[in-house]
């Protein structure tokens, strides 16, 4: 009996099994003959059946050889490198690199399944990773193989069918009014003064204050533009553009943040005129010693040199934007203000950031409450 081109073909091989093979589509958008096997010749007419059945409906036969990390590391260079920040770029690859690569990646991407994905966070977990840790190299996978389901090189996401537990939300752990002070304090005098008070005056990102321009620093009129951040990725300091709109903002200097910066205008002046280096528009706020954009690990270093010689507590160096937005919600500053001044990119970010503030919000208002009808309602309870 003949058969039209493109039906395939079903036969034995020497060593017993049974091949199914036909022009199926790939994910490249040509057709190519690949073949299936089976126990039985109804196994490998079955199985022929439903690879030809996906070609037809236009979904593209999973490339046989193609593993995990080969998959992996073209997803991260070609689809993520460009949307990615250079930090959250980093620390994606090294999850991959470190943790998923060794376990997972030389399986075949079209065999890898919800088991294989199931156990790969149960040994994370055993290795003692946090389940914060956990979650998100969970969440890196399954982004991965949601792309890989959009190409049509895997026929579903099974990281999707794996339910991670949320892990316990972290506490905030901002510094108090007095402890602010101290910081601020203490930094009084030294060279990354302006810098320690534009963290906790603006609570700017450690990358936002570093990336600052001169150009970017209106003094005269009191406020800043946020354009750009610094970091470091693959080796190397690069400046980057805000990943969002609500991250590009403008922001309003408070008084105590001009007086530190202009000293800093001064002293920054005479530091790169005996370098030979000119200060302009281009030039950023913040250099090192040298004149040179200052590594971001420094400034972790620094802070916690600060902080001891402050004598308080070991805090992160960005705790110090939650230490802004949270005093300015407990003076009773909008969250919609504290939303647009920290560059939040919903106001649920911040009210869930922040939720340790909102109950002393609620007295705080219901004292204002109190003071306007209180009076009235005194008397009305004396009466009866």
């Amino acid at each position: 009996m003949s058969r039209s081109n493109g039906e395939g073909s079903v036969y034995r091989r020497q060593d017993g099994r049974w091949t199914g093979a036909a022009y199926v589509l790939t994910p490249e958008g040509t057709r190519k003959r690949k073949a299936v096997y089976g126990k039985t010749r109804k196994e490998a007419y079955d199985m022929l059946a439903a690879l030809q059945e996906k070609s037809r409906a236009g979904i593209a036969a999973t490339p046989g050889r193609l593993t995990v990390q080969a998959f992996l590391e073209t997803w991260m260079r070609d689809v993520q490198e460009a949307r990615l920040s250079p930090a959250t770029f980093q620390t994606y690859e090294g999850y991959i690199r470190n943790h998923l690569v060794p376990v997972l990646g030389a399986k075949r991407l079209g065999q890898l399944t919800a088991a294989d994905v199931r156990a790969f966070l149960a040994i994370k977990a055993r290795e003692g990773k946090s389940p914060a840790t956990v979650k998100q190299m969970h969440a890196i996978l399954r982004s991965a193989l949601q792309h890989a389901m959009r190409e049509d090189l895997v026929p579903r996401n099974v990281a999707k069918l794996v339910v991670v537990p949320t892990p316990p939300k972290q506490d905030v752990e901002p510094l108090t009014p007095e402890e602010a002070r101290t910081l601020l304090k203490t930094a009084q005098g030294t060279s990354w003064e302006a810098l320690w008070t534009l963290y906790v005056g603006l609570g700017l990102r450690r990358g936002e204050a570093l990336g600052l321009r001169w150009g970017d620093i209106d003094l005269e009129n009191g406020y800043l533009n946020v354009a750009q951040s610094l970091q470091r990725s693959r080796g190397e300091l690069r400046l980057k553009s805000p990943k969002t709109d609500t991250s590009r903002r403008r922001v309003v200097l408070p008084g105590f943040c001009i007086d530190a910066l202009i000293r800093h205008r001064t002293s920054e002046r005479e530091k790169l005129a005996s370098l030979g280096l000119p200060i302009d528009q281009a030039t950023l706020a913040f250099t090192s010693q040298a004149g040179t954009a200052i590594e971001p690990r420094n400034v972790n270093r620094a802070f916690e040199a600060l902080l001891k010689k402050a004598k308080l507590r070991r805090v992160k160096l960005h705790d110090l934007r939650h230490t802004c937005a949270s005093l300015l919600l407990a003076e009773g500053v909008a969250p919609r203000v504290v939303m647009e001044l920290l560059g939040h990119s919903a106001i649920a970010v911040t009210m869930n950031t922040y939720s340790h503030v909102i109950p002393a919000l609620q007295d705080e208002s219901a004292k204002r409450m109190d003071a306007l009808f209180g009076d009235e309602s005194t008397k009305l309870r004396e009466t009866e």
